[in-house]
């Protein structure tokens, strides 16, 4: 039997720069955003929008990338237990089909610099943000994921894979 920890939802619109996203409430120490609003109709020949998480607790902003297409929900966390040293945890999770807990794409864990250089050998993830004695590492989804292979949720989740470098560019510090 697993055990899951509990999912508070918030406001997508306190993290994302787009208000058409339904409201929830809030938590301060452990917080989730879910962006489900449906896309622009397909006859609209507009571009599609750029969404923007702001992460006001761990210092960052990021682009959301076109790829993940408002299918995704976000964890914010502080002191994770599963990142020792770690100050803050941002997870980007694909929202499944298959009504699995959802897998995380990609999360992004906030050190102070003298934390990160403590764990570095021992942690997961590469330095994508460096600013006043703080250190932004992003660790993008491993190679298994929970689903059948060739499933459509399988399928979904690899095309909305980032490497590092997009992360990179995708990541502001305030």
């Amino acid at each position: 039997m697993h055990t899951y920890r509990r999912l508070v939802p918030l406001v997508l619109l306190a993290a994302c720069s787009k208000p058409s996203v339904p409201a929830g409430g809030a938590s301060l120490a452990d917080s989730t955003a879910v962006a489900t609003t449906a896309a622009p109709a397909a006859e609209s020949a507009a571009a599609p929008e750029q969404l923007h998480f702001n992460s006001i607790i761990a210092g960052f902003d990021f682009d959301i990338p076109p790829s993940w297409e408002r299918r995704y929900t976000v964890s914010e966390r502080a002191e994770p237990d599963e990142y020792p040293k770690a100050k803050h945890l941002v997870e980007f999770m694909y929202l499944p089909d298959e009504g699995s807990m959802p897998p995380t794409m990609l999360a992004v864990v906030a050190y102070s610099t003298a934390d990160w250089n403590a764990v570095r050998g021992s942690s997961k993830g590469q330095v994508v943000a460096e600013k006043d004695g703080r250190v932004w590492v992003a660790v993008p989804a491993g190679k298994d994921t929970l689903f059948k292979p060739g499933s459509p949720d399988a399928q979904r989740f690899e095309a909305r894979r980032v490497t590092i470098e997009q992360v990179k560019q995708a990541i502001s510090l305030r």
